[in-house]
Parts: structure tokens; C-alpha cells; sequence
């Protein structure tokens, strides 16, 4: 069933179905619908969409929906409130399906397994799920042929790929061929926030991943995230997530 509307500062991923009875409302955070089994009718802005286990949507913060859901539906639903995780603001801005096929959706698949399976609930849980579930999200969606003049999704790849090199906003703009004036302009336009700001979201929430292998040191963590040591990166977290990452791995395993 889904929650009474609200606003989040924290993600939250879970397991929902809705009943067969047409309702609706809206929330101030974004939400995913990943089609998992059944299907779920939704209307968005006059338009209709269908969630089932080929198909996933985007409800974006602030748009009321009307649902319905049809027997046998289930859905793993992701409440995303703004600059929660690293996902560009325009993205998400307005209602958009996405195929559940090939690698994205077994990973999709796999990934409610192992809510299901969960043993503990938490914010690590869903902080995790969460920003693995955006990364996979953002390289499934690659490069649309929007039409729009700013490469949105280019500029996410790319700084995806290089997350540890250190962020120089005029190199930055100068290898997609803007100023370094008017790219920081069409940036805070498309993803909502200031390049360093975003990159620093997306460093963290791939720590997050990353945290989850007990194996992998803390220092080479920090360093994989593109933090000079493991200090600056402790701080950087805690500041973000209210713990330190040592704290936050093991309440994980909680």
C-alpha cells in the first residue's frame, strides 16, 4: 500500500501494491515504479501509463496521479525527495516510462530480491538500494534524443566515469564545447544543483555501493570515490548521512 503523502529527506525503497480501488494524490518527492509482477494503470497530466513487469515510470515530485491496481500487481517502489540521490533534476522532471529488459531489468530483479530478503530495515538499506537503483537507472536511460541543446545524460556518464578525477568546471565545459559561464548555467538548469555539489552526491552515493563489500578497506574506498584520504572522506559522509562510513557499514549488517 502506498504511504500517506509526505516529504522525505531520506529515500525509501520497498515493496508496494495498490488496490483495485481508483485512487490518487501527489507527494513533494519523486517516486520510481519498477513493474515487478501484475500491472498497475496510472494517469499523469491527462496521460495514461502502465506499470507491469516489463515497464517502469517515473512520477515525478509534485504531480498528482490517479492509480489503479490490478490483481496480482507488485511494484518496488522507489520515494526519491530532491537531491536525495545523484539523478539530474530533468530526469526527472516529467512523467517518463522505461523498458525492464536485458541487464537493467535482471539487475532490477535482482535488487528487489534482496529487499525481500532483507532480515533488517533501515536507512542503510534504503540509502543503498537507493542509489544503486539511480546509477542503474541513469546508464539505462544513456543518451535520449530529446532534442535538448545541453547534453544532459552525456555530462552524467561522463562524470560517472570519471568519478575520482578531480572537477575542474572549465575543463569540464570545454570537452562538451561550452563557456565555463554559461555550461555552469545549463548545468544548475538540468541537474538542479551545482557541478560539484552533484559530483559530490555522486562520489557518496557510490560509496554507499561500495560499503556494502566488507572486504574493501575504507581507505580504498575513499579513494575510489575520489577523496585524497580517508579522513576527508569520513567527514564529507558524516556530513551527508548524520554517521561515519565505519558506523554506517555496520548497521547495515544490522
Amino acid at each position: 500500500m502506498p504511504r500517506p503523502a509526505e516529504s522525505r529527506a531520506a529515500p525509501l525503497v520497498e515493496h508496494r501494491r495498490y488496490r483495485p480501488q481508483a485512487d490518487g494524490h501527489q507527494h513533494g518527492y519523486h517516486q520510481l515504479l519498477f513493474g515487478l509482477a501484475g500491472a498497475t494503470e496510472l494517469e499523469l497530466d491527462g496521460h495514461g501509463y502502465r506499470v507491469d513487469d516489463r515497464t517502469g515510470l517515473i512520477v515525478p515530485a509534485g504531480s498528482h496521479h490517479d492509480y489503479l491496481g490490478h490483481d496480482g500487481n507488485l511494484q518496488l517502489v522507489a520515494d526519491f525527495p530532491a537531491q536525495s540521490v545523484a539523478l539530474p533534476a530533468r530526469l526527472v522532471a516529467r512523467p517518463r516510462t522505461f523498458a525492464l529488459d536485458g541487464a537493467f531489468g535482471s539487475r532490477v530483479r535482482a535488487l528487489a530480491a534482496r529487499r525481500a530478503a532483507a532480515a533488517a530495515r533501515g536507512p542503510q538499506h534504503d540509502w543503498q538500494l537507493a542509489a544503486t537503483l539511480a546509477a542503474a537507472l541513469a546508464d539505462r536511460l544513456g543518451m535520449p534524443a530529446d532534442g535538448e541543446v545541453f547534453p544532459l545524460m552525456a555530462v552524467d556518464a561522463y562524470l560517472r566515469a570519471n568519478l575520482a578525477a578531480p572537477l575542474r568546471v572549465p575543463e569540464l565545459a570545454g570537452h562538451f564545447g561550452w563557456s565555463a559561464r554559461r555550461f555552469q548555467t545549463l548545468f544548475a538548469e538540468a541537474f538542479g544543483d551545482t557541478p560539484h555539489r552533484y559530483q559530490t552526491r555522486l562520489r557518496l552515493d557510490c560509496a554507499l555501493q561500495w560499503l556494502s563489500n566488507p572486504r574493501l578497506p575504507l581507505a580504498e574506498i575513499a579513494l575510489m570515490s575520489g577523496y585524497p584520504d580517508q579522513t576527508t572522506f569520513t567527514r564529507s559522509f558524516s556530513r551527508r548521512f548524520g554517521l561515519p562510513p565505519g558506523a554506517w557499514r555496520a548497521g547495515a549488517r544490522g
